[in-house]
């Protein structure tokens, strides 16, 4: 296994987050080949290897590092709106956050077969780690308010679910799919947040 100083270590991660974003935006997850990945990055097989066991690893730490920029905006905003009741809080936020998502690419072309995929491809232990990082930061609306009638992991599993559902309507008018995602938040938070 390769042996890499620290500034090398994050010169390569940075590569490999910039290269493989590109390559995951442009020709989707499954067709993006770790041979292509270390072709991009200028790096060897063995090396890519001592990063990430595998291209769905990459893809998932590139996500995950992109949804946790929103979450630093999105605290600023909840600062901003906190005088609304919090299951309006809630939905606002939420649908923020949705919006958010137009300047993510790789996280907008998420949908239900890309979730699968990862699903069948990660460990379940990165998946539920992910989860974690959602229910922390469901947990930073408590302090604004909000109380959920659910736990917290629960809660983060349904807005994930949401997420996903939401990414599928994409093909759908922006009268059609706000209105969806309007109808479908009402519900869903009507059971899950306290007025």
């Amino acid at each position: 296994m390769p042996k890499f100083s620290n500034t090398e270590k994050e010169i390569i991660r940075q590569k490999l987050f910039k290269e493989g974003e590109r390559l995951f935006t442009a020709f989707g997850l499954k067709k993006v080949s770790i041979d292509e990945l270390i072709h991009a990055t200028g790096i060897a097989k063995g090396s890519f290897y001592s990063f990430y066991p595998s291209k769905e690893h990459l893809f998932f730490d590139i996500i995950t590092h992109q949804q946790k920029q929103m979450w630093l905006e999105m605290e600023a905003y909840i600062q901003a709106n906190r005088q609304l009741p919090p299951r309006e809080l809630v939905k606002q936020t939420f649908m923020w956050m949705i919006g958010q998502f137009n300047r993510y690419p790789l996280i907008q072309g998420m949908d239900n077969d890309a979730t699968e995929y990862l699903m069948r491809k990660l460990p379940a232990d990165v998946l539920e780690e992910h989860t974690k990082d959602d229910s922390a930061e469901l947990l930073k609306l408590q302090e604004y308010g909000v109380q959920f009638t659910c736990e917290i992991p629960m809660a983060a599993k349904i807005m994930q679910t949401m997420a996903m559902g939401f990414f599928s309507l994409q093909q759908e008018n922006e009268a059609t799919r706000l209105f969806i995602m309007d109808t479908v938040l009402e519900g869903v938070l009507k059971e899950i947040v306290r007025d």
